[in-house]
């Protein structure tokens, strides 16, 4: 691990620990609920996107450039209706999320296993990263092979795992970082 990430790590442990423990939380609550994380997943993105895309729309209006107007516009008003949809159906909201997040869990979970052995085979953080990795793409494939059936607690139970395993990586790489820079 650099320096600079070490560094930044002890600057702002005690923040990092405090991260590290919500995302644990909040995973084990997705897990627990899986069914209701979904629905809230979806619903907040859905209010992410509404909101997003009239800040764009209201945005394109402001822009001196005619090209810049229309292309803003047409952005912001796809993100406003994408919104929009998702919080008149959640349900179908969820479906659609679920197809993404399966891709999306897929190409982190590669990207993750190609970040491992960047950081260094054999180095400390090592299988952390290649078992979050692994885990991430394996999560993948299972939203893929069980879709659509299982869609709408699949979407909330998989975030919670990631968010998990993301939360305890975090928390590990905090409390060892320490140590770790006093090796080299």
């Amino acid at each position: 691990m650099s320096s600079d990430i070490q560094s930044n790590i002890r600057k702002n442990t005690i923040w990092l620990i405090v991260l590290s423990i919500v995302l644990i939380v909040l995973g084990l609550v997705a897990i627990v609920m899986p069914l209701v994380a979904s629905v809230i997943f979806t619903l907040v993105l859905g209010w992410i996107l509404l909101i997003g895309g009239i800040v764009r729309i209201v945005k394109s209006f402001q822009s001196r450039r005619i090209r810049s107007v229309w292309l803003n516009l047409v952005i912001g008003i796809l993100y406003a209706i994408a919104g929009l949809l998702i919080l008149v159906n959640p349900w179908a909201g969820t479906l659609t999320l679920t197809a993404i997040l399966g891709t999306l869990f897929i190409v982190e979970g590669i990207f993750a296993i190609i970040m491992a052995f960047r950081v260094r085979p054999g180095g400390q953080y090592f299988w952390l990263i290649l078992l979050d990795g692994i885990v991430t793409l394996i999560l993948g494939i299972l939203v893929w092979n069980q879709f659509p059936f299982s869609a709408l607690w699949l979407i909330g139970l998989y975030v919670g795992i990631s968010i998990l395993f993301s939360g305890m990586s975090l928390l590990v790489i905090t409390l060892t970082s320490g140590r770790t820079l006093e090796r080299y």
